[in-house]
């Protein structure tokens, strides 16, 4: 089980501020760069959003219990 502590500092720390809409700049960069005919480093800065996204989304949904009330 998750300590109280980690569990608070997570919720804290990434769910409640903003810092998550900062990493939607990395899939418009990407599409950005794929546009420009950068194929290789579009896919990779969108990969790399989706990787860090479905990590955090699992985290909040399945590890971490955040009552945002």
């Amino acid at each position: 089980m998750i300590s109280e502590k980690l569990n608070l500092w997570y919720c804290d720390t990434f769910v409640s501020q903003p810092w998550q809409f900062f990493f939607l700049a990395l899939p418009l960069i990407g599409a950005f760069l794929y546009g420009r005919g950068k194929q290789k480093m579009g896919w990779i800065l969108i990969g790399i959003w989706i990787v860090i996204q479905v990590t955090v989304s699992a985290a909040t949904n399945f590890v971490f219990t955040c009552n945002m009330e």
